[in-house]
């Protein structure tokens, strides 16, 4: 399958339009992969991306209605807490719980391949 290379970048920067959106809280920021942060001030994002070329979005920081940020990762799980679906608690453990979940289809994927080797090597060397 052959996919564009700005195509993960794009996606995250649809979903970032989509949190910026749908959110109960004031978005005001976005941080990017390396050291790169952008505030803005009630632009469309479009306009912010017509002026430069900027990395993976990282994160998305949004403000509540206390002044407490949050940043969040723009995916559905970001999403479903800027439109107040579920806390910042629940969000926090999903994230873990994705994480985790790669991890172990890592380790899984390793051990099989690792696994395999091992008995084709007992299979036609010994």
């Amino acid at each position: 399958m052959c996919i564009s290379n700005n195509e993960i970048e794009r996606q995250a920067y649809i979903m970032s339009e989509k949190i910026r959106n749908n959110s109960i809280y004031k978005s005001i920021g976005m941080e990017f992969v390396g050291t790169e942060n952008l505030v803005f001030q009630n632009q469309p994002l479009e306009d912010i991306l017509a002026k430069k070329d900027l990395p993976l979005v990282s994160k998305v920081i949004l403000e509540d209605s206390k002044g407490m940020r949050f940043a969040i990762e723009p995916n559905e799980i970001g999403l479903s807490y800027a439109k107040g679906e579920i806390t910042y608690k629940e969000y926090k453990q999903m994230q873990n719980k994705e994480s985790k979940l790669f991890i172990g289809y890592l380790v899984a994927l390793s051990s099989g391949f690792f696994l395999v080797s091992w008995a084709a090597l007992r299979l036609f060397f010994m």
